[in-house]
């Protein structure tokens, strides 16, 4: 039997528009992502009800954290991507965040066959792309009804 830890790591979220941010200090084991994945629920259905949504991540101090989280983390993005109508998925982190470039090929990995996703060092840049893989989302779709 798994032993039961205490979350580490911290996180706070807001919506954006369509894109709902998380603010989150790492680093963080499964313990935080469970308790981040139960925390977005009332934020992804209320988004969903509005159409396609995006995600932005922006991780201060460390990105390193246990491979079960990152399990964790790769349920939650496919739940949200095939269940509450999310496209994609970005992270910012400056490029002195702990393990930013030792994990960011494994944080690809994560994202990958499941959405689009890309890594940015600023929230304006994330939110920039963010808005046009909306934009193109709700643009395809309406295509195809027509």
């Amino acid at each position: 039997m798994r032993p039961v830890f205490q979350a580490h790591g911290e996180f706070s979220l807001y919506r954006d528009g369509n894109i709902l941010v998380t603010s989150v200090r790492g680093p963080w084991n499964i313990e935080l992502i469970k308790s981040w994945a139960k925390a977005t629920l009332p934020y992804t259905l209320e988004m969903q009800t509005i159409g396609v949504w995006a995600a932005v991540a922006i991780v201060t101090e460390s990105m390193l954290c246990p491979p079960d989280a990152l399990e964790a983390l790769r349920k939650s993005v496919a739940y949200s991507v095939h269940h509450l109508g999310c496209i994609s998925h970005s992270i910012v982190a400056k490029p002195d965040v702990a393990g930013r470039g030792f994990v960011e090929p494994v944080f690809r990995r994560v994202y990958e066959g499941l959405c689009a996703s890309n890594f940015f060092d600023d929230y304006e840049s994330a939110k920039v792309w963010s808005n046009a893989q909306i934009q193109n989302a709700v643009n395809s779709r309406v295509g195809k009804a027509n």
